[in-house]
């Protein structure tokens, strides 16, 4: 498992129900795959931030076709939100990589400091 930066799950929601609709539980199960088992939330935090989604106008809830399994779709609104923090997503990134490098580096791996710094600028060029 991993720890989850602040606010990856709100990008994760919207970009997984800006591809198609999901319920809470779809969306827990998109996010398990997506992260290939090393993310797994909780129902609390997907219910949490898909009511936090819906009462600020990011995405809508469908009508129900058959039983009372609530799903969800972005909404203009999200779209733009999900535009705006996609482009914030290469910057927290690169500053995340350049933070990893001292990391190793204080760690005994000084060998891989210029590997995730290279990694960084190849990020902050666009390139990544």
């Amino acid at each position: 498992m991993i720890d989850v930066p602040k606010g990856m799950l709100r990008l994760a929601a919207l970009r997984l129900l800006s591809e198609s609709s999901l319920s809470g539980t779809n969306l827990a199960k998109e996010i398990t795959r997506a992260s290939e088992g090393r993310w797994n939330p909780g129902p609390g935090s997907v219910y949490l931030i898909l009511s936090e989604l819906r009462k600020k106008g990011l995405i809508n809830e469908l009508p129900k076709r058959e039983g009372n399994t609530r799903r969800y779709i972005i909404s203009g609104r999200g779209k733009e939100e999900l535009a705006r923090l996609s482009k914030e997503t290469g910057a927290d990134v690169a500053r995340q990589l350049r933070l990893l490098a001292v990391y190793t580096t204080l760690g005994g791996r000084g060998d891989l400091k210029e590997k995730v710094n290279s990694l960084a600028d190849t990020i902050d060029r666009g390139k990544a």
